[in-house]
């Protein structure tokens, strides 16, 4: 039986709690086109979002990935940190597709594993990656996110997690003198309470607070743009915000053994690049007793494409076989 394929052109959507990127795809042969970046929330539904920017397009889109910063049941999806809910058939019948795929927008990043090139990523720690052995990408965006990449042959699986919310606590010093505040108000601190934009902002007011400075009002762009100016609170807070995605990049990389290498993706990390301490990462990502001998093999890797997502669902229209996504139970048809 000939395993199910997406109609071309296909319309590939990565939709995150902020930012809706669009962008049309011919053929199997061709890249991505960028059709429009827009405020996740700016038009009514999902679907309405679409149907505005696709008016002005020649070409309609046949079918459409749509990779959704939530998770996923079946054909419909629910966007965690925006109020955006999406459903597989009432979008086919708005834009006349005949088929189409939801997916996780992690999956998508996964999937980007596969064909991005030495460009498009920035090496922390060298490690020493098996081509063939588990990959892992994960990061700090409007949440945070987590999946996987199992390859085996020509067949790979996307495996995509909710990681985002699992709980995380203090480990030295500098830590548990910042973490009364970075608790107060919550039942539970998770990762994505810190290491998320959000979570940059709350980091920020904690290390003010613990030094008894007075903590403006300031954005995630905010704290970044300070630290590179040399404030002292904002570095201390970038300094911190690094450490402790490195030790989660680091924990998420045994639960998965991610022998084929760890990459960190999302809005922020590429931006905060330039004041990342490498020795120290380095140190935080592989210090995990008494595991040192794996830990130490692992590489490190941030993703500086910008259109990382897009290249995942474009890899995924192409050969939905190649990443376990063929089910005909995930597709939606007009």
């Amino acid at each position: 039986m000939r395993p199910p394929s997406i109609s071309y052109p296909v319309l590939v959507a990565d939709i995150g709690g902020t930012n809706c990127r669009l962008s049309l795809v011919a053929d199997p042969e061709s890249p991505h086109r960028p059709l429009a970046r827009l405020g996740t929330g700016s038009h009514p539904t999902a679907e309405a979002a679409f149907s505005a920017v696709l008016s002005d397009v020649t070409e309609k889109p046949r079918s459409a990935v749509i990779a959704v910063a939530g998770p996923l049941d079946g054909r419909q999806a629910q966007l965690t940190n925006a109020v955006w809910s999406l459903d597989g058939q009432r979008i086919a019948t708005a834009l006349g597709l005949t088929q189409g795929l939801l997916v996780n927008d992690f999956e998508a990043l996964a999937a980007s594993l596969a064909v991005l090139g030495p460009d498009d990523a920035v090496t922390l720690v060298e490690g020493r990656p098996d081509p063939d052995g588990v990959r892992l990408v994960l990061g700090p965006g409007t949440g945070f996110g987590a999946a996987a990449l199992l390859t085996h042959g020509e067949r790979g699986m996307l495996i995509p997690t909710e990681s985002g919310h699992i709980g995380i606590g203090p480990e030295d010093h500098a830590e548990h003198r910042i973490w009364p505040a970075l608790s107060n108000g919550v039942s539970r601190v998770t990762v994505e309470h810190i290491l998320s934009g959000d979570g940059l902002v709350r980091l920020h007011k904690a290390v003010a607070l613990t030094s008894g400075t007075p903590a403006p009002e300031v954005s995630a762009a905010d704290v970044a743009r300070l630290a590179e100016d040399g404030d002292p609170g904002a570095l201390k807070t970038v300094v911190c915000f690094w450490r402790l995605l490195a030790r989660v990049a680091g924990d998420l990389a045994l639960v998965f053994k991610a022998t084929g290498g760890v990459f960190i993706a999302g809005g922020i990390a590429p931006h905060l690049l330039p004041l990342v301490d490498r020795a120290a990462i380095r140190t935080v990502f592989a210090n995990k007793p008494p595991m040192e001998d794996l830990t130490g093999s692992f590489a490190l890797r941030v993703v500086t494409a910008p259109d990382a997502a897009e290249q995942g669902l474009a890899a995924i229209a192409g050969n939905l076989h190649r990443f376990g996504l063929d089910d005909p139970k995930r597709l939606w048809f007009g």
